[in-house]
């Protein structure tokens, strides 16, 4: 399953990459990339909600193997998230097109953390930066986020 699962993601990735679509790694992926490392069954990212990244987004998608024309509209008002479930596995990857930061994505995206997946060049991914990722975290307010908060201000010799 795990194997499926990174194909998978490694595949959207790729062509994210590729067509250079507006996101940053959020939730429990940014969690394990700023050093706490946590089980998590999705792959969360922030994506820019633009027209132009909207287009790019439906190109990856039916690159993917969906059959999609349009995006439904709370997508575009974004009122509405999307889900990528693979199967059989349970893991999917959340494409989030409102995410509640004291910033614009503009601003996140600046201050975020560019980093290849497998040293592979054609797979990039900006990371939420963990001033930002605490951020998002303590507006959660979930017991897992709490202690990730906590896991990984001792991780960095914060507070």
């Amino acid at each position: 399953m795990i194997d499926k699962w990174k194909k998978e993601v490694n595949s959207f990735i790729e062509l994210a990459t590729t067509y250079k679509l507006e996101m940053l790694l959020v939730g429990g992926g940014a969690v394990n990339f700023h050093g706490y490392q946590r089980h998590s069954a999705d792959v969360d990212f922030w994506f820019r909600p633009t027209p132009e990244n909207f287009d790019k987004l439906l190109k990856i998608l039916n690159e993917l193997g969906y059959e999609i024309e349009d995006l439904p509209p709370k997508v575009k008002r974004q009122e509405q998230n999307i889900s990528l479930k693979f199967s059989p596995s349970d893991f999917n990857i959340e494409l989030i097109t409102r995410f509640f930061l004291k910033k614009t994505f503009e601003e996140a995206l600046a201050q975020s953390h560019e980093v290849m997946i497998n040293q592979n060049a054609i797979s990039k991914i900006n990371v939420l930066s963990l001033e930002d990722l605490f951020e998002s975290k303590l507006k959660a307010g979930r017991p897992k986020d709490l202690l990730d908060i906590q896991q990984l201000k001792e991780i960095h010799n914060l507070e």
